[in-house]
């Protein structure tokens, strides 16, 4: 069931948007392993409405003022990614737009690997091809908070 990968941004309610702007940069490879479980696919789909990509977008924020705002909001917001057993590691999902006009949602992981400045983003398709993306790329992303 995979949504239709562009939209507009009026899909997002503006009220409760934020834009951030960071630079694409290269991962570990955990996120392909996180998005290939099937209860993580499975909550996905349910809450984001598409079948992810087997991998993340890395994206360093770059300006400080985006970055303390992003860590007020990846506190409390997001919808739980919640674990068939405690012992296994969920999260959160925010949903958003990249560049605008792609449907994507950040993934904020109970345990990670990265510094609070970078975002894992996740989409129905490989963003990196989509985009034309490669490191040190520029990239705009409109979050939806959600409580």
């Amino acid at each position: 069931m995979n949504a239709p990968v562009e939209r507009s941004v009026g899909t997002v309610g503006a009220e409760r948007v934020e834009q951030f702007e960071g630079t694409v940069l290269s991962g570990v490879g955990e996120g392909a392993y996180f998005l290939g479980v099937g209860w993580v696919q499975d909550q996905i789909r349910r809450i984001a409405g598409f079948d992810p990509y087997p991998g993340t977008l890395n994206v360093r924020l770059l300006d400080t003022d985006r970055l303390v705002r992003w860590r007020e909001i990846r506190k409390s917001a997001g919808v739980a990614l919640t674990p068939p057993a405690p012992e296994t590691c969920g999260g959160r999902l925010l949903p958003a737009l990249v560049e605008g006009r792609i449907q994507a949602a950040v993934v904020i992981p109970d345990v990670t690997r990265y510094e609070d400045a970078i975002l894992e983003v996740i989409a129905p398709v490989r963003l990196r091809a989509v985009l034309g993306l490669r490191d040190g790329d520029r990239v705009r992303l409109s979050i939806e908070r959600m409580r």
